[in-house]
């Protein structure tokens, strides 16, 4: 499977902010010169965040909510900083999706706590098509202290852009055995069909656990709110998604330039946040999840992508 490197860094996204516009310079007599065209500038300074939580190993079970809930990086310093000039031209799409994924993470307890587990998602899209695969797992002094397996799978239709999910599992595997889970999306009866025959109402952006993490829509607008419904397997929830859309994130594979999105809960509920690299078309490479007390529960940060089209 053929390494691509970054590519160059996507063009930024157009704020809310009142773009100033200077009038055209007329031509001086008596040979006239074509007016000097309209010029924009927006600049946007987005405020410096570092990022810096401690965490601990005693509790293994929690690496199930941060591998369920995203992917994350290796770094535990994130940096909002940048400064963004757009002309008034419309947002650039969101890039298509490759054929061939293969993205590696590592998992941590907490925002700086050890290393604790390992995440690799694969992704197949082909004719309509597309298969979504992730394997999570302890490793070294963890899995010593916990042997802990998640696989997920998401399939469904696509059109090279955005997910249509048509069937989510979800296995859980440790000391204990084996927890199963599935969602089936009916989308012709526009229900959604759980492993004990559960049925809920589909609504048509929803999303699952796994295959939200490669859907969003075409980059939205600084400060948007965007909402979608997410299923685990085991229940529908509707999330709410602020947007941040460009901050710098420190990894392994480098500086890269990111559109943030910050699950909005209410109090005593789970978070979540994704970041998405503007560099690797828009794939996600750091996934944070908050418990309900709102302490940083885990991370996972991106140490690897590789991609194809062949």
């Amino acid at each position: 499977m053929a390494k691509l490197e970054p590519v160059s860094r996507m063009e930024r996204l157009p704020s809310r902010k009142k773009i100033n516009e200077k009038s055209p310079t007329p031509a001086p007599a008596p040979a006239p010169q074509p007016p000097v065209p309209e010029q924009a500038e927006v600049k946007e300074m987005l405020a410096e965040s570092n990022v810096a939580a401690t965490s601990s190993v005693a509790e293994a079970d929690s690496l199930a909510s941060i591998a369920a809930n995203a992917i994350d990086p290796d770094s535990t310093d994130v940096a909002a900083s940048s400064v963004a000039e757009v002309t008034p031209a419309a947002a650039p799409p969101r890039p298509p999706l490759p054929k061939h994924a293969r993205l590696r993470f590592e998992v941590k307890l907490g925002s700086d706590g050890m290393v604790v587990g390992e995440t690799v998602h694969t992704l197949e899209y082909d004719d309509g098509q597309y298969k979504l695969e992730s394997t999570t797992q302890t490793i070294g002094l963890a899995r010593l202290l916990k042997s802990y397996t998640l696989k997920q799978s998401s399939w469904g239709m696509s059109d090279g852009y955005l997910l249509s999910p048509r069937k989510f599992t979800e296995d859980k595997t440790d000391e204990n055995g084996t927890q199963s889970y599935q969602a089936t999306f009916d989308r012709d009866k526009n229900k959604l069909i759980f492993g004990n025959e559960k049925e809920v109402d589909l609504l048509p952006d929803t999303q699952d656990m796994l295959s939200i993490l490669y859907q969003f829509p075409p980059l939205p607008a600084e400060g948007d709110v965007l909402p979608i419904s997410v299923t685990n397997g085991r229940n529908l929830d509707k999330y709410r998604f602020e947007v941040t859309t460009d901050e710098t994130l420190i990894t392994r594979m480098g500086k890269l330039h990111t559109v943030h999105f910050r699950k909005l809960q209410p109090a005593g509920k789970e978070g979540l946040e994704i970041w998405f690299s503007q560099e690797y078309r828009l794939l996600p490479v750091k996934v944070r999840h908050i418990e309900p007390s709102g302490k940083i529960g885990g991370e996972a940060i991106i140490t690897e992508i590789r991609v194809s089209d062949d």
